[in-house]
This record gives structure tokens, sequence and C-alpha cells, in this order.
């Protein structure tokens, strides 16, 4: 009876795991009011008319979750073609709440279960998260070697007149991010503007090295790291081979240097010729981790959406803390969307802060240069996706 018992339970268990899976993960209790209008006393049209308008709030206030109210705005049409006039796709069921019958018109309250990483999912695929944060370019910067080689080809670098093709994990990884809407740059294309250092030219970059290098290209974010495949020999009793591959990378952010995204994944595969082997096992591994790294770096973007941003501002020409303490008040009283100041230093005539803001670096940046302030003439000079330069003149 035990045993029948244990079965049981663990049959059970199975379709509970099952059901919570295939429901997703993210889905949120959403409640809203819909309205609906009706002629005559046929109240049911009223009604579902009604339901049809919340369950589409519903979807909306979701969406809204994620999705920066000006990108909502400019892509109105997009998002209600594929998203807000499809509702049974994202809303796993709803229950009314409430109703009211007015004079041809019906008013419903609804509590509905929205699956909003199938929304999220949605909005990955056109694009919109890139779209507001202002699709940032990214440079590869992998070091990989394959079966039958002697060293690590990576093109910052070529060893032993190897020619500047792409690497195989590389052409994988461009693929993915392309797919969904990535801006690659082209460092074939850029190689007049990237000088590449004699400290630069090896396979196991540091995070610095690989900034710089992204920056001379004018890469938002480098993705930089090895991939390896090795032979493990033949299957035994046949002439077939088993390889595998192993792909370690770290997405970094050019601008401050910070870590996005990192990790490794590894991938086997079996053939007659160990080096085609190689290039199979390379090419399922960069899969798998471009999925990861994307899924990261998208996820880090929209932490942005709806939550403050930390940005660094460099201030030219002050001349002294008297004045970058009416400089600090002025930022807070007069610019729209600054949460927070922070000072972090302070020589020369320098200044460097971090302000807490709504928006992006490129939204401070323009309300910054479209105010004229009583206190200091403000110019801008430079701006990159986390930083702002500016030079101020007191009045």
């Amino acid at each position: 009876m035990k045993k029948i018992t244990l079965t049981g339970s663990l049959i059970v268990l199975f379709f509970l795991a099952w059901n919570f899976g295939a429901s997703g993960q993210e889905v949120q209790t959403i409640t809203t009011k819909g309205e609906g209008w009706f002629e005559g006393s046929d109240t049911l049209i009223g009604k579902d008319r009604a339901i049809k308008d919340a369950l589409v709030k519903a979807v909306e206030q979701a969406v809204g979750i994620m999705v920066s109210s000006e990108t909502r705005v400019q892509n109105f049409q997009l998002l209600n073609d594929e998203i807000y006039t499809k509702t049974e796709g994202y809303v796993q069921n709803y229950k009314i709440i409430g109703e009211n019958q007015g004079k041809n018109v019906y008013e419903v309250t609804i509590q509905a279960a929205v699956a909003t990483g199938s929304i999220k999912d949605k909005l990955d695929a056109l694009g919109l998260f890139l779209k507001q944060v202002g699709k940032p370019r990214i440079m590869i910067l992998i070091a990989e070697q394959n079966i039958g080689k002697t060293h690590y080809y990576y093109w910052w670098g070529l060893h032993r007149g190897e020619q500047a093709d792409l690497t195989i994990t590389e052409n994988t990884i461009m693929d993915r991010f392309r797919e969904k809407g990535f801006d690659l740059v082209d460092h074939q294309a850029q190689s007049k503007n990237i000088t590449v250092t004699t400290a630069f030219r090896v396979a196991e970059l540091n995070d610095r090295a690989a900034i710089t290098l992204g920056k001379q290209a004018d890469a938002e974010v480098v993705i930089v790291g090895k991939a390896l495949a090795r032979s493990l020999g033949p299957i035994a009793g046949t002439s077939m081979k088993s390889t595998q591959a192993n792909v370690s990378l770290r997405a970094i952010q050019t601008d401050d240097g910070r870590v996005l995204s990192s990790g490794s994944e590894h991938a086997a595969a079996v053939h007659i010729d160990e080096v085609t082997g190689g290039v199979e096992a390379l090419k399922k591994a960069s899969a798998k981790i471009s999925e990861k790294m994307m899924d990261d770096i998208i996820n880090n973007f929209q932490k942005r959406v709806g939550a403050t941003t930390l940005v660094q501002v460099i201030v030219n020409g002050l001349s002294g803390h008297e004045e970058l303490r009416k400089f600090k008040n002025m930022l807070q009283g007069q610019v729209r969307g600054v949460e927070g100041i922070y000072e972090r230093s302070f020589s020369g005539n320098v200044a460097k802060i971090e302000l807490d803001i709504k928006g992006s670096a490129q939204s401070l940046s323009e309300e910054i240069s479209r105010k004229s302030f009583k206190e200091f003439a403000v110019k801008v000079v430079g701006t990159t996706w986390n930083t702002i330069e500016i030079v101020v003149t007191p009045r």
C-alpha cells in the first residue's frame, strides 16, 4: 500500500510540475475594469464587450510594466496588432469579481492571470526592448581552437599567418544575436579604426583590453572569451569519433565596465571526422550560450524601464566646492527625472558625479541641452551609453 501511495504521489507531483512549466512561470494577476455598450435589453452583448475591454486593458497593463510609455506610444499600432488584439494568447484565465449595469453600458471588474513571460518573449521578438535602450552595438572578441589546431585563433592577433576569417563560434553567436535584432559590429569593416597594440595580441583578453578595443569600434557592449573543441577518441567498436566543445564568455558594457552576463556552456558531437565533429560541437555550445547571454542582456535592459538608471556625469569648469554644490542643487531642482546625486570625485576644476535618473543618458543629455539655466551656461560635449561629459560656465 505504501508503494502504491508513493507512486501515486510521484505521478501527482509530475503532473503538477508539468502544468506549472507548461503554463509558464511568469504569470501575474492583474485587476482591471472594462465597459461595453449595448442597445435595448440585450445586456449580454454589453457584458461580452466589457469583458473583452477589461482583458485588453489587463494585457496593456502587463506591457506597461515592461515597456516605457514613450516606446508604447511610438509603437502603438505594432503593439495593437501583435499583442493587444490577441488577448487569448496571453490571458490564461480570468474571473469576474464585480459587475454593474447602467443605461446602455455594462461594466465589469475582472482578475486576469496574464502570462507576462509570453508577452516578454513577444516584445523581445518585436525588438522593442532593444529599441527603447538605443539598440546598443555589440562587438565579439572570442579566441577559438578547434580540433587539429595547435593554437587559439583570434582576429585581433593572427597566429602564424592564418587568414582573418570569422571563427565558428563568432559566426554562430552573430547569427543568433542578429535574429533577435541586436546590432553587431563588423570588426573587418572597422579594422582601419581599431589599433591593436602588442599587449592586446593575446588569446586571454582582460576586461580592460576588451573594453579598449570595443570603444575604438564604437561598441557599447563587448562579448569576450574563449572556445575550445577537443577529441574524446573513437567510440568503442566503431569508426565514429566523439568530440566536445567548451565555450566561456562574458558580456561587458564598454563605458562603465559593468558585466551584463557571464557563463560557460558545453556540447558534444559524434562524427566520423573529428574536425567536423569539433565544428558541430562548437556550434551547439555557441548556440546554447547565445540564448543565455541574450536573455541576461535583455533582462538587464528591461530593468532600466520604469526604474532609475545610474549615469556618470563629468563636469568641467567648476572653480570650487561651492560651485559644485550650486550645480548639484540646480540639477536636482531643474532637471526632470533626477532622483539622486552622488559625488564621486572633485579634482582641479573637474567633478565626477553619478545621477539616479528616470530614463537614459541620452534622454538626460537632451534634457540638459535644451534647458537654459540661470546659474550656469551648460554645454554637453560628449555622451556614451551611460556617461555624459559637460562644460559649465558660471553666469
